[in-house]
């Protein structure tokens, strides 16, 4: 028996009807995906603060897109925003961003402030999340590693650096040296330039390490992006200095004249946070449970040189592509709760120190 077709509310044409259907099934679908069904209150655009180049790059293929393909909500960014912007935007009451990509040592400092809104750990599963990156305020965006590396032309073969002590031997190993003007970092690799162990990093001796940067001070020139760090290196405007394992793999992979090492490297990543006082906090949560997705996270494995948070994606990508990303279990994960606790004395204490330069 055909059923007539008759209109569900009293006074709408079947034409409304089928509108409204469709809405309806819109919004549907988009919840079925993990998302919020459509409301009143979904944004036309999500505000990330991000540090740009090929990070940026891989995070708009693998998770910018996606979630505006499934959303409808476009993603916008702006310049990197740290510990100090965060600050200046409580205090005038004015949040300009939703959400940041914040270095992993900043944000736990931040968290201790309250500036930080907690992470929804009911959107996601957070015992497939590595421990260190499931953070209750905010979460690791990768495994990435701050490494050693140098320009082939000025270091060619055999003549290679071989950890950071090679940095800091400025006869074998002459030319200019570029680092990260930063504290957090920064501080850990002079001590390692200055053959601290490696389990002996933390606490940090920041006296010591200062006086291990005094000693390449008229040799060192500082950075402030990661696409900086390494495009200095493959033009020779510096021959040696630190770099993200990721900001280097890809010029080397292209055939420019740079290389690195694993060996000494101190394991970093960025941190996704929300930050208090957004209107969008709803969809931001949403947006950083989308970047856990194992699917998610493949994508931006095989787009740069960084490691996942979520283990199981390692089985999802081939074996050449593991070998090319940081091992969590090697190397010295960056203390970030050290950070957290010392963080702001030992920030400023390099800053003051810079400024005597």
């Amino acid at each position: 028996m055909v059923q007539k077709f008759r209109p569900a509310l009293p006074g709408l044409s079947r034409r409304q009807v089928l509108q409204m259907s469709a809405a309806s099934a819109a919004a549907l679908s988009v919840s079925s995906l993990g998302f919020p069904a459509l409301a009143e209150d979904k944004p036309e655009q999500l505000v990330i603060g991000s540090g740009g180049g090929a990070l940026d790059e891989a995070y708009k293929k693998a998770y910018w897109d996606t979630f505006t393909a499934k959303t409808g909500i476009k993603i916008i960014t702006t310049e990197y925003v740290g510990v100090a912007q965060i600050q200046a935007m409580q205090e005038a009451g004015n949040v300009t961003v939703d959400l940041v990509n914040i270095d992993g040592a900043e944000a736990p400092v931040a968290g201790q402030k309250g500036w930080l809104v907690p992470i929804d750990w009911s959107l996601s599963d957070r015992s497939k999340v590595l421990p260190i990156a499931a953070q209750d305020d905010h979460v690791l965006a990768e495994v990435a590693a701050k490494v050693m590396a140098w320009n082939t032309d000025t270091f060619p073969g055999d003549k290679a650096p071989k950890d950071w002590t090679s940095m800091w031997d400025l006869k074998a190993y002459p030319g200019k040296r570029s680092l990260w003007k930063q504290a957090f970092q920064t501080l850990e690799v002079a001590l390692m330039g200055d053959g601290v162990p490696l389990d002996k990093i933390y606490p940090l001796d920041a006296d010591k390490a200062l006086a291990a940067l005094d000693k390449i001070r008229p040799e060192l020139i500082w950075w402030d992006s990661g696409a900086q760090s390494a495009q200095m290196l493959v033009d020779g405007e510096t021959a040696i200095g630190s770099s993200w394992s990721g900001r280097v793999a890809k010029p080397k992979s292209e055939g420019a004249k740079i290389d690195y090492t694993f060996n000494q490297a101190l394991l970093v990543a960025g941190s996704w946070a929300i930050i208090k006082g957004t209107k969008n906090e709803k969809w931001a949560q949403q947006f950083i449970a989308h970047t856990l997705l194992p699917e998610n996270q493949k994508v931006y494995c095989e787009t740069i040189a960084y490691g996942p948070v979520v283990p199981e994606v390692l089985k999802m990508l081939t074996p050449e592509r593991v070998a090319e990303l940081p091992d969590p279990n090697t190397g010295l994960f960056s203390d970030y709760k050290y950070w957290a606790a010392n963080g702001d004395a030992v920030i400023a204490k390099f800053n003051d120190w810079l400024t005597k330069g």
